[in-house]
């Protein structure tokens, strides 16, 4: 999960950001990345549509407003999360045009952003996350099994649907999909989604079609780490439910 966190009250960022990390960890989250931003305008400095899941927004800032911020979120990315964290619900109505996700009231506590993360349904959004290609394609990442370069082309292979080719560079993908932790380079080309492997066969990833793929000799030890570890987080975020 990759947060955004905005509020010109240093020590209300600092509090919030340990709240939210500490319940991404206890959810299973182990590949979160939390951002703060003391300031509407250094946040707009760096954003870039598709950059974050989730974004959590003083309304009452110094400089531009929080509704103001999201605004201008909004003329380019209607994906991400958008939470305002405010102490009275003065732009409730605005919150509406912007298509805000949740009020979190100040002061924070762990129960209130418990509350904000489950409300939220993030495993839900999980599902529906999708990359764009260079080419215009769009791609739902838990549709992808596993990808494969050859010959200036990529194929994804899908659970859904058809495979999808794409005379886009390996590269360009690895960067997408491998910014998830589930995805991994495991051979030279290929990529595999850690949630379609059935098993683990020596140096082989059985895949949920059916389909063998090889772990390299050179990768072989980050990629079994980066499986066993998505594996126990699966495991110990079942046991949370």
């Amino acid at each position: 999960m990759r947060v955004a966190i905005v509020d010109d009250d240093n020590e209300l960022l600092d509090s919030l950001s340990g709240l939210i990390s500490n319940e991404l960890l206890a959810i299973g989250d182990s590949s979160k990345r939390i951002s703060k931003f003391n300031s509407g305008e250094a946040f707009l400095e760096v954003f870039k549509a598709g950059d974050f899941d989730l974004i959590v927004l003083d309304i009452f800032m110094g400089g531009i407003l929080g509704i103001d911020v999201a605004r201008k979120i909004r003329e380019s990315d209607n994906d991400a999360r958008i939470v305002f964290c405010t102490t009275s619900n003065e732009f409730a109505s605005e919150s509406y045009e912007v298509n805000a996700h949740y009020y979190l009231h100040k002061p924070f506590t762990e129960k209130s952003v418990k509350s904000m993360l489950d409300r939220l349904n993030l495993d839900s959004y999980e599902v529906a996350k999708h990359i764009t290609l260079s080419n215009g394609q769009s791609v739902i990442l838990r549709n992808v099994i596993y990808t494969e370069y050859f010959g200036h082309s990529v194929t994804i292979h899908c659970k859904r649907g058809e495979d999808i080719s794409a005379r886009v560079l390996h590269s360009e993908v690895e960067s997408l999909l491998c910014e998830n932790s589930y995805f991994s380079c495991c051979t030279k080309g290929v990529i595999v989604n850690f949630h379609e492997v059935k098993s683990l066969n020596g140096n082989d990833f059985l895949m949920s079609n059916g389909d063998l793929v090889p772990i390299s000799r050179r990768k072989s030890k980050d990629v079994i780490d980066a499986y066993s570890k998505f594996k126990f987080d699966q495991l110990r975020k079942e046991a949370l439910k």
